[in-house]
């Protein structure tokens, strides 16, 4: 929620990502209270001058920490910093999918019995491919809590605001862009929690002025490149192997 507030996203339709070992994404739907059909939580984001406000928030278990499992259980990487070059180097018409259910799935399937899964390899199928597919997993499963905050609130999406580690990660944040087809906005501070936190405190001593507090943050964007039927392809062989996780029998 700090993190939320940290990122300027004070109207309806704003949205923050953050990246980490897991990811919490949320979406300001305003004063009104909106339950969720589509697998979120809502909750009370904050109370500014006697007025309240609603989030839509879906949190996933493994973004940040698929990298971690590349590099310390299966050993492909040695150091994050690969992973550009290999993702650079990976055949561009791979199909592999990587489904990181490691402890389930998280927002908006929540399935604690779902099974990690890597489908879609060919014989072509290497390292830079693996690597690829668990970069792209983060994308969609970020994805897959926008469409469904995109269904439950019927808001526009305009941008996400994004913070973490991760977002220095510039191919990652264009594939973002591309499969949600939004702008992505990267801030350059790590630590929008303390900084929302703090923020929030100093509005409420009046040590700061809002309106001056946000109007000059500095923000690296990414917009959608991706061709519509490659992005389409993309995401069909997604679902198809989240669908195979979830009925493991069909």
């Amino acid at each position: 929620h700090a993190a939320l507030f940290g990122q300027g996203c004070h109207s309806p339709g704003m949205i923050k990502a953050t990246y980490g070992t897991g990811s919490s994404i949320m979406m300001n739907i305003g004063g009104k209270f909106v339950a969720s059909k589509n697998g979120l939580a809502t909750s009370l984001a904050w109370g500014i001058g006697g007025k309240a406000d609603y989030v839509l928030e879906g949190n996933i278990n493994y973004t940040g920490a698929v990298i971690t499992w590349l590099q310390e259980e299966i050993g492909l990487i040695d150091s994050p910093k690969e992973i550009q070059a290999a993702v650079a180097a990976a055949n561009p018409d791979d199909t592999t999918i990587l489904v990181p259910a490691f402890s389930g799935l998280g927002a908006p399937y929540w399935n604690e019995s779902a099974k990690a899964l890597i489908c879609g390899m060919t014989r072509s199928t290497g390292r830079n491919e693996l690597i690829k597919a668990a970069e792209e997993c983060i994308a969609f499963q970020i994805n897959d809590v926008i469409q469904a905050m995109k269904a439950d609130s019927g808001l526009a999406i305009e941008q996400i605001r994004v913070d973490g580690g991760p977002t220095k990660d510039s191919y990652l944040m264009q594939f973002q862009s591309d499969i949600s087809k939004v702008a992505i906005t990267a801030r350059r501070e790590d630590e929008l929690s303390a900084m929302g936190a703090a923020y929030l405190a100093g509005i409420s001593l009046g040590s700061y002025n809002m309106e001056e507090l946000f109007s000059s943050t500095e923000r690296t964007c990414y917009s959608p490149a991706m061709a519509t039927e490659t992005r389409h392809n993309k995401l069909k062989n997604w679902r198809e192997a989240v669908a195979l996780i979830q009925n493991p029998g069909s």
